[in-house]
């Protein structure tokens, strides 16, 4: 006689605690579940998926959550995350979910345990979640401000495109100011403006462009773009130059971070951003050493900022120099008035 096969029980949501915590200067209480995996459902709107692909699913809930699921195991920080939880055999900070069981915080976690219950059916470690289980009442801007601090001010930090994305929320779609989105995040005004900026400027034309999972980690090359002053005034000057840096990014005619960095040089030189369109990043440095050579003599850059300096000398330096009673300031200038006429003469001269 056969013995017939004794379905497991289903997991059980245990309550373990009741917390508090101030959300948008209001008192708001937790609980702490252990929760069925099978009712925890992925986030279509996180930072991590919404900006990164158009998830199509027709409506159909199983799915839109494969899909999810599929486009977050496709990043190798979550492969990471899998074998660390495997490690711990756990969570060592549960996930945040909402009332409906939408996961607030934790997205990537959850689907480490959907791969782990897969990997392993017959341990019952992976078949509830640790979880954080949010009230009914709370409003979707008290869900953003906590994300915020966790993922942005906290110290579980978001990549530089989530983050920028959650700014770009903030300030677009709950209308708070540049001001109260640095308070929360405890960040600069300055630093939430370039980062809305950039944001809408990767989602609604480089993501369009250039999409696939691996094209957010060029964030940075947009954030840059925006923390230079000499570049902001570049494309301010000529608004379709976003679009040619957006395609010089997308083909890899800019291909390392830093290369933005030398960007400003090469857009303020008519032959050299001519040469940078034409064949490229060397051909346009090459007219840069010609043109600025500064840029790679120490030397030379010691003395632009040298005579920039002298020129914005202030008066009482120079008050100094006047009025010096053991010549120690007019040894200083002597000195380097000296050392610039043997530079000349060895140069033959300046013509």
């Amino acid at each position: 006689m056969v013995a017939s096969s004794q379905k497991s029980e289903p997991a059980k949501v245990v309550v373990e605690q009741v917390e508090e915590i101030t959300l948008d200067r209001m008192k708001v209480q937790v609980r702490g579940l252990d929760i069925p995996l099978d009712d925890v459902l992925l986030d279509p709107t996180n930072p991590r998926v919404a900006n990164t692909a158009a998830l199509s699913a027709s409506g159909n809930e199983p799915a839109l959550q494969a899909a999810l699921e599929g486009l977050l195991w496709s990043d190798s920080d979550v492969h990471d995350l899998y074998r660390s939880v495997q490690a711990n055999k756990g969570l060592i900070e549960r996930i945040i979910v909402r009332s409906n069981m939408v996961v607030a915080e934790g997205n990537c976690r959850t689907v480490v345990y959907r791969k782990l219950r897969e990997n392993h059916p017959n341990d019952p470690t992976w078949r509830t979640i640790p979880a954080r289980v949010l009230p009914p009442d709370i409003s979707d801007r008290q869900v953003a401000i906590l994300l915020g601090e966790l993922h942005v001010g906290g110290k579980n930090k978001w990549s530089a495109f989530e983050k920028a994305g959650h700014i770009h929320q903030l300030f677009t779609q709950f209308g708070m100011v540049q001001e109260e989105i640095a308070k929360i995040l405890k960040t600069s005004k300055t630093s939430v403006n370039h980062n809305v900026r950039a944001f809408d400027v990767m989602k609604n034309k480089y993501l369009i462009a250039f999409p696939g999972p691996g094209a957010v980690r060029k964030f940075s090359y947009f954030l840059e773009l925006f923390n230079k002053p000499e570049l902001r005034d570049w494309i301010t000057r000529s608004p379709e130059s976003i679009d040619d840096f957006v395609k010089w990014v997308g083909t890899g005619k800019i291909s390392q971070g830093q290369h933005v960095r030398e960007l400003k040089d090469i857009v303020s030189n008519p032959r050299a951003i001519a040469a940078f369109n034409r064949q490229g990043r060397d051909a346009a440095m090459k007219i840069l050493k010609q043109d600025r050579p500064e840029l790679t003599s120490p030397l030379f850059k010691l003395m632009v900022e040298m005579t920039e300096a002298l020129e914005d000398a202030r008066l009482d330096d120079i008050q100094r120099v006047r009025r010096d009673e053991n010549g120690s300031a007019k040894a200083i200038v002597r000195g380097l008035s000296e050392a610039l006429e043997r530079f000349v003469d060895l140069c033959d001269g300046l013509d």
